[in-house]
């Protein structure tokens, strides 16, 4: 009886022991997850402040449109440019460092390749696409909008709770892009394209706020 007893008690010892790597294992695939969360949210964060500085120049350079629209076509072309191309490398290394761990970037490699070459075109030719100012702002309007969108769906799917916010915001950037590409289209005036980039600026902050604010709700 002794030796059953002893028996069992080994059976048991070697049950508990194999049952604790599990265990273990399982609290450091959730830690492991929870890492990866948070990297992912903190360059979700680091993009958007780029979209919210972008936002800012686009709204001080529709200040400007308003004010001096002779010499100030040639820098809005060169920024709008340099800001497309600098977000498009961005969103084309952040796709390859997290591809596939998170569906905040899922579609940035598209997104950062379209970027990228608007911005060179924008800034190779804006001087053949100088009179067509409106509706090159109002594409920029349209991607930014685009991407906002993406954002607001990833938070819908995250179960973020003011993620309708920045879905009608977004709405509101793709709306006023396709107003000014239509507008441009039937002959327009500059300082209407300056009022609407003020808008559109305006619009973008907000949204990029809120989707921030969403984004330090997901990480607590």
């Amino acid at each position: 009886m002794a030796t059953k007893k002893s028996g069992a008690k080994k059976t048991t010892s070697q049950s508990t022991k194999t049952a604790r790597p599990k265990k273990s294992a399982s609290t450091s695939n959730a830690k492991s997850n929870k890492a990866t969360e948070e990297i992912l949210i903190r360059r979700a964060k680091s993009t958007n402040w780029l979209s919210i500085l972008e936002s800012v120049v686009i709204g001080v350079l529709g200040v400007f449109l308003i004010t001096n629209p002779t010499w100030i076509t040639q820098i809005i072309f060169y920024i709008i440019g340099i800001f497309l191309m600098v977000k498009g490398v961005y969103k084309i290394v952040n796709y390859f460092v997290v591809h596939g761990k998170s569906d905040f970037y899922n579609n940035d490699l598209l997104y950062g390749v379209i970027a990228l070459i608007f911005g060179i075109l924008i800034v190779i030719l804006w001087e053949k696409l100088s009179d067509a100012i409106g509706i090159v702002v109002g594409a920029w309007m349209i991607y930014g909008a685009l991407v906002r969108l993406n954002a607001a769906i990833k938070l819908h799917a995250a179960e973020a709770k003011n993620w309708f916010y920045v879905l009608l915001l977004s709405l509101l950037m793709l709306a006023l892009g396709i107003y000014l590409i239509i507008y441009a289209g039937a002959g327009f005036i500059v300082q209407i394209v300056g009022i609407v980039m003020i808008i559109a600026a305006i619009v973008g902050v907000i949204d990029d706020a809120v989707y921030m604010k969403e984004l330090s709700e997901l990480s607590k």
